[in-house]
């Protein structure tokens, strides 16, 4: 079993180079594993009740900032993965940055500095599929934690990641930057997904490519869901995952749009 010293000096060695898991410390659901994860989900509790009253604008740069962050580290993970493992090489199935999770580095400057409509469907997704992907690699990060221990480039990249991604979800909602409520008009429940659909025209490119990846899961062919993409026609799957996403993105929003429908019915003169 590998010290924690151990770790520090491995801290950027690629896991074709790392000891199995079972000799790694702080890998997933162990004990540092759980540890760090406390550590991270204070610290973005702590971030969210300093800054829930500040104004918009220094919101907007503390967003800037995190998102500059992740942009550049995910450059770095990338040429990281792409350079330091056995085999020198970039692999186009799964290194390219087109996860539900990577829409987050196209959403947010939208989300910053955008307008009207724009802004409301880059935070949309920042609030929806965002908050609920982050929320899931953080609690569940398997792809990584499988391999790596949290004290790691690749731990540290993954629980940094998405804890940023919830944390942004957080602070828009509770310092009302921006709203699940609200909602008077059925647009209002399809703008979240606009970013997510402009992304998978790009995804499903290279998936139906020769390359054959399963980006954004519109295959079926990761984790839980192969089963079902291995009996479900291709067409009929990316069908099935696009109702799944609009439906992700409309989901919060929608009890806001019921009452509304609801209020305006009753307000409604009567014949």
């Amino acid at each position: 079993m590998w010290t924690f010293a151990d770790l520090i000096r491995n801290f950027f060695t690629h896991k074709d180079f790392l000891p199995p898991a079972d000799k790694l410390p702080g890998t997933l659901f162990t004990p540092v594993h759980f540890a760090a994860s406390l550590c991270w989900v204070g610290l973005i509790v702590l971030a969210c009740i300093l800054l829930r009253k500040k104004s918009e604008k220094t919101i907007r740069r503390v967003f800037a900032g995190l998102w500059a962050w992740l942009t550049v580290l995910e450059v770095v993970k990338i040429t990281w993965e792409t350079c330091c493992g056995a085999a020198v090489a970039f692999e186009w199935g799964g290194n390219l940055p087109l996860y539900p999770c990577s829409i987050f580095m196209y959403a947010m400057p939208f989300a910053i500095w955008g307008k009207g409509n724009v802004r409301y469907a880059a935070c949309g997704y920042v609030c929806s599929l965002g908050l609920l992907g982050g929320a899931i690699n953080f609690v569940y990060p398997a792809n990584i934690l499988s391999n790596y221990s949290c004290i790691s480039f690749a731990g540290f990249h993954t629980l940094f990641y998405h804890g940023v991604l919830v944390f942004c979800a957080a602070l828009m909602l509770i310092s009302g930057y921006h709203s699940y409520r609200g909602v008077t008009k059925a647009r209002q429940l399809l703008l979240p997904a606009v970013p997510a659909l402009i992304v998978s025209v790009v995804a499903n490119i290279v998936n139906f490519s020769p390359i054959g990846s399963d980006y954004m899961f519109f295959k079926l062919n990761s984790f839980f869901f192969a089963p079902l993409g291995a009996a479900t026609p291709d067409f009929l799957g990316v069908i099935l995952v696009y109702g799944i996403y609009l439906l992700i993105h409309a989901l919060p929003y929608l009890p806001s749009w019921i009452g509304s429908k609801r209020k305006a019915h009753k307000q409604a003169p009567v014949a």
